[in-house]
This record gives C-alpha cells, sequence and structure tokens, in this order.
C-alpha cells in the first residue's frame, strides 16, 4: 500500500521477519523502486540486537531505523527512509509498556511520521490508544502521520475494539484509509 502526500511517497509492508531473507529484501526493494517510495514502514522485522542495520539487504540509498521487541526476536517495526529525505529520529517516551514504534519528524515540511506495530499478543488496545493520546497530545497542533499495523477488525464495527479506535481517530480528524481486510486466515 502506497500513498503520495504532495511529493512525499510513503509506504507500508508487514514483512514478517523477511528482512534477513534475501527474496523477501530483494522484493521489498522492488516495491520501493516501482512505486518510488521515500520511506516504508515496516512491521514484524522478527530481529534483535544481536543483528547489526548495516548486515541487512536494503537499497544503499536508504536508510533502516529500527526498534527491535526487548527481550525478543519477535515483532518489531522500522522504517526504510531514503537518504535524500532530510529527518531526524524523535524519542517519543511514554513510560508505557510494550509499545511499538518510531517515530521521525520530516524536516522540510515539518511532518511527524509514526512507523507503528501493535500485536494483539503484546500491546492490549487500551494501552496503544493511550499512547496514540499520548503522543497527539505531545504534537498538538503538528502534522501527524500514523502508519503501521493496529490489528484491530475495521469491519467489525461493533466490537468495542474497533469502537474505541473509532472515537479516538475522531477526536483527532484522523482517519483510517484503509477499509478493507489486509490479511485473511487459511
Amino acid at each position: 500500500m502506497a500513498c503520495n502526500t504532495h511529493d512525499l511517497t510513503i509506504g507500508h509492508c508487514n514483512i514478517q521477519g523477511g528482512l534477513l531473507n534475501v527474496a523477501k529484501s530483494t522484493e521489498l526493494k522492488s516495491l520501493i523502486r516501482c512505486h518510488k517510495l521515500d520511506i516504508l514502514s515496516l512491521n514484524e522485522l522478527n530481529l534483535d540486537s544481536s543483528i547489526q542495520s548495516n548486515t541487512i539487504n536494503i537499497a544503499s540509498n536508504f536508510d533502516l531505523i529500527r526498534c527491535d521487541r526487548p527481550n525478543s526476536s519477535r515483532g518489531g517495526c522500522g522504517m526504510i527512509v531514503n537518504k535524500n529525505i532530510k529527518y531526524k529520529e524523535l524519542v517519543v517516551d511514554s513510560k508505557l509498556d510494550n509499545i511499538e514504534a518510531i517515530w521521525i519528524k520530516l524536516q522540510d515540511s515539518k511532518i511527524n511520521v509514526c512507523g507503528f506495530y501493535r500485536s494483539g499478543n503484546y500491546c492490549s488496545v487500551d494501552n496503544f490508544i493511550d499512547y496514540m493520546n499520548f503522543c497527539m497530545r505531545k504534537f498538538r497542533g503538528k502534522k501527524v502521520i500514523w502508519i503501521g499495523d493496529i490489528n484491530i477488525d475495521q469491519n467489525n464495527i461493533s466490537s468495542s475494539q474497533y469502537k474505541k479506535l473509532d472515537m479516538t481517530l475522531k477526536s483527532y480528524n484522523m482517519v483510517q484509509t484503509i477499509q478493507g481486510i489486509t490479511r485473511t486466515l487459511r
């Protein structure tokens, strides 16, 4: 999935541990090239601190920034950012547990981008919504893009999880751009 915000193109992909796989990393390079992506947000990196970012097969004109899940080789999130984009990695310390998120500020446009992953087995919906509220208060009046995988069924509008997310998004005038099912169970 890719979208263009003026001259900035951002995409998202759940790679399920694919960065160490040559075929998947080649596919990611092709995705970036095909859609002319400036930023690719990634979920489920499945990396840990023993794996150095400079050993991962990404295009040489991109940086990889990442947030590994502590004490685990599961989950995690990251962003592949074109080196031509002027950005600064931000530290957003909410003191909330089990948050997997990376923030960057795009210096030319003053847009703050959060790449995140909320796994239902790792971070409760309430905890993640508390994090969203914390961040939106912190960035009040500033441009914010959230891109990632929240793992809430958008088609089940009667669920309490959906209602909590919907109310939170509406309270900040945000919209969920993905409306369909992105993964089907076999």
